[in-house]
């Protein structure tokens, strides 16, 4: 069984001809083994990659103003919203991944 978490940008809708277009990130861990360190490692890879690409693409207009100066606002935030619609067990997959890579902090 394949397992994606699925986040709308609740925040941010394209609108293209006239039409608003729902912007989303995904991360698929479906394939992942979480009982693994290679599994949680790939899962936080998955979360950070799909934060960098949101991002690359969506980050200006998700910043608010005042925050444009930090370059981390858009990351944190959208890793931030991933990790809060993940199940609990697969929350905990990923913040034991972070532990075990030596992540503290803002680094993805």
């Amino acid at each position: 069984m394949r397992l994606t978490i699925l986040i709308p940008a609740l925040l941010l809708a394209g609108c293209v001809e006239g039409r608003a277009e729902a912007v989303t990130a995904r991360v698929a861990y479906g394939d992942l083994s979480l009982d693994s360190r290679e599994g949680r490692a790939m899962l936080r890879q998955r979360v950070a990659g799909a934060a960098r690409g949101y991002c690359a693409v969506h980050g200006p207009e998700m910043t608010p103003y005042a925050s444009r100066a930090d370059p981390y606002y858009c990351t944190d935030m959208l890793r931030s919203w991933i990790v809060g619609e993940m199940r609990p067990e697969v929350r905990r997959a990923y913040f034991r991944a972070r532990e075990e890579a030596g992540v503290k902090g803002r680094r993805l």
